[in-house]
C-alpha cells in the first residue's frame, strides 16, 4: 500500500485541481431535453470518479483520510450506473420491444465484449509480467461473469463484483419487462433483488455489497416509464428547465447539489442514531437500510440537479464516455501495474491516473467498437 506524506495538503491539491478543471470545462447547454444523453454521460462521469477516488482512499493508500470527502460517495456512483442501466434498457424496450434472446444478442453482448477483452488482458498480463497463475476454474467462471467474492488484493479485479450483480438484472429484465406496465417490472425486479440478498442462498462473500444496491436499477426503470407515460408533464418540466432566469429552478439545482453532498457524507447508521434505533426496532438491518437509503437519496438529488442545470460539463462528459472502460481496468492498473504512485506525490499520481484512464478508455473503445459493429452485422 502507498503511504501519503502530507494527507491534508495532497487532498487539498487534488480538490483544487479537480474544481478548476470542472469550472473551466462548463459550457452553455446545447440541448433542451430534461434527461438527455449529455446529462446521463455527466452523471456516469461523476459516478466513475467517486468510485476511483474511493478505491484509492480505502484500498490503495494507508490513510483513508486522503481524498476525503471525494472518496465518500462510491456507493452513489454504483447506484448511478445501475440507475442508468435500468433507464436506458427501458427506454430502448419502450421504443422497440425485443424478445429475450434478441435482447441478449443486442444488449448483453455489448456489456460482454469490452469485459471479455479487459479480462483477457488482465489474465495475460498477470501471467506474463507478474508470474501470477490464476486457476483455470477461476478464469472460466470469470469469463462467465461470475464473481462471488471481492478481494481487492487476491482477485483478478475485485470491482468485477458489480458485473455479476448487473448481469443478474440484465438476465431477468427481458423476461419480466411489460411494455404497458414497466412500473410493475421495476417492482418485481426490486422484490427479487432484495429477496436474493436477504436470503443469500449461495452464501456469497460479496453479498454485503449486493445488499447496498438492490433498488437503483428499478428506479431507473420507473423514471423511463414516468417520462414516457406522462408526455404533458414531461413537457412542462422541460419548459421549466429551459427558463434561463427562473430563481426557483436555480435554487432547486443548488439545494439538490447540497442535499446530495450531505447524504453522501452521512451514509452510516452512527450518523443517524434515532433512525437506526427505530429501524432495528421494526426488524430492519439499520446498517444496510441507511447505507442504501442515503445513497439513493444522494443519487436522486444529483439527477434533479444535473437535469435542471443549464450548463454542460465537458470534463464530466468525457469521463462518462469512458466510464465503463475505466471501471473495467482502473483497480488492477493502480494496484498491480502502477506507474504513478511509486514515482510521483500522491496528489500528482491521482491526477495522472484520472487523465490516463481517459486515454486507456479511448484505446479500449477503439478495439471493442469494431467488434461490436461486426457482431451487429453478423446477426
Amino acid at each position: 500500500m502507498i503511504t501519503v506524506s502530507n494527507v491534508s495538503l495532497s487532498t487539498g491539491i487534488v480538490i483544487a485541481v479537480l474544481a478548476a478543471v470542472v469550472c473551466l470545462t462548463f459550457r452553455r447547454t446545447q440541448h433542451k431535453e430534461l434527461f438527455s444523453v449529455p446529462v446521463t454521460q455527466e452523471l456516469k462521469g461523476l459516478g466513475i470518479l467517486t468510485i476511483v477516488f474511493a478505491h484509492i482512499s480505502y484500498m490503495l493508500v494507508t490513510d483513508n483520510a486522503f481524498l476525503s470527502p471525494l472518496s465518500l460517495a462510491a456507493g452513489v456512483g454504483v447506484d448511478l450506473f445501475l440507475f442508468m442501466s435500468g433507464y436506458g434498457l427501458t427506454v430502448g424496450m419502450l421504443k422497440k420491444p425485443l424478445p429475450a434472446m434478441n435482447f441478449y444478442r443486442r444488449r448483453l453482448i455489448k456489456v460482454f465484449i469490452p469485459f471479455w477483452i479487459a479480462l483477457a488482458i488482465l489474465f495475460f498480463s498477470d501471467r506474463v509480467f507478474l508470474n501470477i497463475q490464476h486457476p483455470a476454474s477461476y478464469m472460466l467462471q470469470s469469463f462467465l461473469g461470475w464473481f462471488p467474492r471481492a478481494d481487492a488484493y487476491k482477485d483478478v479485479n475485485s470491482p468485477f463484483w458489480y458485473i455479476s450483480w448487473m448481469l443478474m438484472f440484465y438476465a431477468l429484465f427481458p423476461w419480466l419487462f411489460m411494455r404497458n406496465r414497466p412500473w410493475l417490472t421495476a417492482i418485481l425486479l426490486s422484490i427479487l433483488a432484495n429477496a436474493f440478498v436477504l436470503l443469500d442462498p449461495l452464501k456469497l462473500q460479496v453479498n454485503w455489497l449486493h445488499r447496498l444496491h438492490t433498488n437503483a436499477f428499478s428506479l431507473g426503470i420507473l423514471l423511463a416509464w414516468w417520462l414516457n407515460a406522462h408526455p404533458e408533464k414531461t413537457q412542462k418540466l422541460q419548459q421549466f428547465r429551459n427558463q434561463p432566469t427562473n430563481a426557483f429552478r436555480i435554487t432547486l439545482v443548488l439545494t439538490s447539489l447540497l442535499l446530495a453532498a450531505y447524504m453522501a457524507s452521512h451514509n452510516n447508521m452512527e450518523q443517524w442514531p434515532a433512525t437506526a434505533v427505530a429501524l432495528e426496532y421494526l426488524g430492519f438491518n439499520a446498517k444496510f437500510f441507511i447505507g442504501q437509503a442515503t445513497s439513493l437519496l444522494a443519487m436522486l438529488a444529483l439527477i434533479v440537479c444535473f437535469s435542471l442545470k443549464q450548463w454542460d460539463n465537458r470534463f464530466l462528459h468525457i469521463q462518462g464516455v469512458y466510464s465503463y472502460e475505466t471501471y473495467l481496468l482502473h483497480w488492477p492498473l493502480m494496484y498491480r501495474y502502477d506507474i504513478f504512485f511509486h514515482y510521483l506525490p500522491a496528489w500528482a499520481a491521482t491526477i495522472a491516473w484520472i487523465a490516463a484512464f481517459i486515454g486507456i478508455g479511448w484505446c479500449l473503445q477503439k478495439i471493442t467498437a469494431p467488434i461490436g459493429a461486426w457482431v451487429d452485422r453478423s446477426r
